[in-house]
């Protein structure tokens, strides 16, 4: 299966060289991880973070080696990852949510930070009886705006613009060579 075909997908970027991003952290991260290489699982990295599976993963795209992509676990801290690199390190940021649209609780976001703040949302989603469309932030050009203004708000905002919308930003998550890595994978392990 695609990893943009999965069921549940989360995908964060971030706009800097793994090498470099993982210094960072070991230099000014939080106090109570450090990055460690890990196995690179694609295609079967998994959604939920279980004790016996693989762990978060962080990795250089091979097609984009000036990023750094990371892929969290569903309802976990993993997205510390991202909060820490744009508030602390001030670091561009973009990342993706999307659920299919089957889902009991469906949910498609595309969030972008820069300069230490949280720069644009937009998301539809449905956590009871009604869907809700959210939108924050100035604007971007690549932006579909005329969708936003859809009657029904599961269609104002899609997977298929959320893969748009990151791809525009600058990461080519529809490129094969995203989804592997010429260099170590890194996860967070908790310091002794």
């Amino acid at each position: 299966m695609d990893v943009l075909d999965r069921p549940y997908f989360a995908l964060g970027v971030i706009a800097e060289p793994l090498a470099a991003l993982v210094q960072k952290f070991k230099e000014h991260g939080p106090h109570s991880v450090l990055p460690a290489v890990t196995p690179f699982v694609f295609p079967g990295q998994p959604y939920t973070a279980d004790p016996e599976g693989a762990p978060m993963i962080m990795w250089s795209p091979s097609c984009s080696s000036h990023l750094t992509a990371f892929m969290p676990h569903v309802q976990s801290g993993d997205y510390f990852v991202l909060q820490y690199a744009h508030k602390h390190m001030k670091l561009g940021a973009a990342s993706i949510r999307s659920t299919l649209d089957n889902d009991e609780w469906p949910i498609n976001e595309f969030i972008v930070h820069a300069d230490g703040e949280r720069k644009r949302i937009v998301r539809t989603m449905r956590d009871s009886s009604r869907w809700d469309f959210f939108a924050e932030g100035e604007i971007l050009p690549f932006e579909d705006e005329i969708k936003y203004s859809e009657r029904r708000i599961r269609d104002r905002l899609s997977r298929n613009d959320l893969i748009k919308y990151i791809e525009a930003w600058g990461a080519p998550v529809s490129n094969f060579q995203f989804w592997t890595t010429e260099s170590n994978s890194y996860t967070f392990a908790k310091k002794g």
